[in-house]
């Protein structure tokens, strides 16, 4: 009966807290409202408005945040109340505040309230005794010591986090600046060889690669030398700048207008003997830390195994675990089953399966040098893989391939390298979100992280225009329509047709220049010209993040000089990478397929994509974020890995790290240019056929390839008249769809003027 009284009064006192707690805030809202805006509350705000500023003035609005914090402490009902000292202090600080107010108001002559009846009535005290700044000072410092008090704030405790704090800024700011100091870039130089070894002696022309993290301390003399070395090759790119005819000046001035109509023809550009310039190859501190090795609980692990085993004997199929192989997001049980029981048999319950081990989708593939079956299975909590832990590994640095991948992560951890040479192109597909842009930024990673911007180059095509504007400062780029200094990331579909075809011909001229060589491929060309001091081609690897834009606007082009270049390109040392997230047969056709045997798929949205990409199903049952299927050139079945990660903040180091080196951008244009008088027959062309074309939409009410190929004639014809029509704005694709979207009202204005 006792504690039944105790657990009332408990039940009392928490209710009337509640109750003097919302008496309080709304006492404090009230007082508020009538100090701000009096009419409104009537007689009694009026009232209590005309007190409150008569006696205290401007610390009158100091009381409603008083109140509101008593309401508060009423609140929380873990606080200890103290309601007198609480009560001392708040009148204490609304009479400091009055009296601070009166002083501030009588010394500086301000216009504003002052504090009130209360506040002139003492301000002579302090004044009298103390002056005029020792009496602000005095009441100041007690004011703020009475109201942290109230609010219950430790100054002491304040004051040392501030000081802390700002000792810690201090600190940070002076190492950034130190670090900043010491931090210098790789100056390098256009000069001969003979003038290098004679003020440079410790420098040759082939340097090792230097795979370990940048020095960040340099001696003074090491400093004073990289740059005069800067100032003259500054002064050496001035010369050629003013040796170069005026005419090609103009031309290079030209602001690019509509690609189609003006193309710019192949400026010359002077020739650099890159092998001259040291580089240095990014280091692997310039990416995030992780590891391979997987934290592995064994008791969880036999757990899963366990109910795994039950789950088979449920449908009457007895099998033994044999062995767990855990990984960093996909554990792998390998599982022998009994005499006579068929492997189907286990495929046709798998979503059962998965039901039981409760995820959300799991694998099942033989191990043949097991004789046994391997069911994956997601891991409860997936570790992340970062690039580093490939590129770190000692089968990526002893691999001797400029074109070595880190492709992923097997099953078991371990790093799985492939190298791009031996596939010679890749094919990868995946469906939204599934890591398939994260992908390609690997491949370009880990090529850069092997080779000189001299040894290999990056045909980069982005139709979508986000996904590689980060590499646009690296000396890597290629664009065979125009010279090493124009080189940028190719975004328009018209613009991405032209290089293929201009790509063909540098092929051909390879040929013919390996066949005067008596040389087969770009390995023994290379070798070659080492042996006979001459220049060593590059090879250039074409990547198209998104193959289905392109397909779209020009399929019959795009798909004509991918072909010729899978069949042909690779022993040039020319390499493809297709990338879609729409791996239907009208994008990946069969005649591109048949050229790419490497295959990299991941999660697919249905079975159907899984086998255009793969010919076989099982991407649509991974799990996304970086899960992939990995065929290899001349494998039966596909390998399950798990890709790295890596962000754009990475991305942005490596690339401001090989920006700051200053390399030039270098590379032979090709011989066979397109005329300039053809380029402009076809854009004449498109323009005259420019108001048929806005006629026939007006009349059809949309527009397509197909239909202006059916009216005109010509797929070329056709993508040019597409090309003009978005250049000009009558017509716009927007982001994420692939409909045009036709503006008729400037369509109707244009042909009103136009159209006699």
């Amino acid at each position: 009966m006792a504690k039944q009284t105790k657990k009332q009064l408990e039940e009392y006192k928490k209710s009337k807290r509640l109750l003097l707690g919302c008496i309080c805030c709304a006492i404090s809202f009230f007082l508020l409202y009538a100090l701000i805006s009096a009419s409104d509350t009537g007689i009694v705000g009026e009232a209590l408005s005309s007190i409150m500023f008569s006696s205290f003035g401007a610390s009158s609005y100091i009381i409603p945040i008083i109140l509101f914090w008593f309401g508060i402490l009423y609140f929380i009902t873990s606080t200890i109340l103290r309601t007198r000292i609480d009560l001392v202090l708040a009148v204490v600080s609304v009479t400091l505040s009055s009296i601070l107010f009166s002083l501030i108001k009588s010394i500086f002559n301000l216009k504003f309230q002052d504090g009130g009846w209360l506040g002139n009535t003492l301000s002579p005290f302090f004044l009298k005794f103390f002056g005029n700044w020792g009496s602000i000072a005095i009441v100041g410092i007690c004011f703020i010591f009475f109201i942290a008090a109230f609010f219950r704030i430790s100054l002491f405790k304040l004051a040392k986090y501030i000081v802390k704090s700002t000792i810690e800024d201090i600190k940070q700011w002076y190492e950034y600046r130190k670090a900043k100091k010491q931090e210098k870039p790789n100056i390098v130089q256009n000069r001969s060889k003979k003038e290098q070894e004679e003020e440079t002696p410790f420098e040759q022309t082939e340097k090792p690669r230097i795979i370990d993290s940048r020095q960040n301390k340099k001696d003074d003399k090491e400093d004073f030398v990289q740059e005069q070395m800067k100032a003259a090759r500054t002064e050496e790119q001035k010369k050629i700048q003013v040796q170069q005819p005026q005419e090609e000046k103009e031309i290079e001035q030209e602001p690019k207008q509509e690609p189609i109509a003006e193309p710019k023809p192949i400026v010359k550009q002077e020739k650099i003997d890159t092998k001259t310039f040291s580089y240095t190859l990014p280091p692997v501190t310039l990416l995030r830390e992780g590891s391979l090795n997987t934290q592995i609980n064994e008791s969880e692990l036999q757990e899963r195994a366990e109910a795994l085993r039950e789950a088979l004997k449920s449908f009457r199929i007895d099998a033994v675990v044999q062995d767990i192989i855990p990984g960093p997001v996909i554990t792998r049980y390998d599982i022998v089953l009994a005499p006579g029981t068929k492997m189907q048999s286990v495929m046709n319950i798998m979503d059962d399966i998965s039901l039981a081990m409760k995820t959300a989708a799991i694998r099942i593939e033989p191990v043949p040098e097991k004789s046994a079956v391997g069911i994956e299975i997601p891991n409860p909590k997936p570790s992340m893989v970062s690039l580093r832990d490939i590129i770190d590994t000692k089968e990526f640095k002893d691999s001797k391939s400029l074109l070595t991948l880190a492709v992923g992560t097997k099953t078991d951890g371990s790093g799985y390298i492939s190298n791009l040479a031996k596939m010679p192109h890749l094919l990868i597909a995946g469906a939204t979100g599934s890591g398939k842009s994260v992908g390609v930024h690997n491949i370009i990673l880990s090529i850069l992280y092997k080779a000189r911007p001299d040894e290999v180059k990056f045909m980069l095509i982005d139709p979508k225009r986000v996904e590689m504007t980060a590499y646009k400062q690296i000396p890597h780029l290629y664009n065979p329509c125009c010279i090493a200094d124009d080189a940028d990331v190719i975004t328009r579909p018209n613009e991405a047709s032209d290089a293929l075809k201009k790509l063909v011909k540098v092929m051909e001229e390879r040929y013919e220049k390996y066949a005067s060589n008596m040389v087969r491929n770009i390995e023994d060309y290379n070798a070659k010209m080492v042996a006979e001091g001459g220049d060593k081609d590059y090879y250039i690897i074409v990547i198209i993040d998104e193959l289905a834009d392109l397909m779209m606007v020009a399929s019959k082009e795009i798909e004509d000089s991918i072909q010729r270049l899978a069949q042909m390109a690779r022993a040039v040392g020319i390499h493809l990478i297709l990338a879609t997230q729409r791996p239907t047969v009208n994008v990946i056709t069969g005649t591109i397929k048949a050229n790419f045997p490497a295959r990299q798929s991941f999660q697919t949205v249905s079975a159907v994509d899984s086998k255009v990409i793969l010919d076989t199903i099982g991407a649509e049952s991974l799990i996304g974020k970086g899960d992939m299927l990995f065929l290899p050139p001349s494998e039966p079945r596909p390998v399950r890995l798990q890709g790295a990660f890596v962000s754009s903040k990475e991305i942005e180091q490596v690339v401001k790290f090989i920006a700051d080196q200053d390399f030039p951008k270098f590379y032979e244009p090709p011989t066979h240019e397109v005329s300039q008088a053809a380029a402009a027959t076809a854009a004449d062309k498109a323009e005259k056929d420019l108001i048929p074309a806005l006629k026939l939409i007006l009349e059809r009410r949309r527009i397509s390839q197909d239909l202006l190929k059916a009216q005109f004639g010509g797929s070329a014809r056709a993508t040019n008249i597409l090309s003009v029509l978005e250049v000009r704005g009558f017509i716009h694709k927007p982001e994420g769809t692939n409909r045009w979207e036709i503006n008729y009202n400037l369509v109707e204005d244009y042909l009103r003027i136009n159209d006699n």
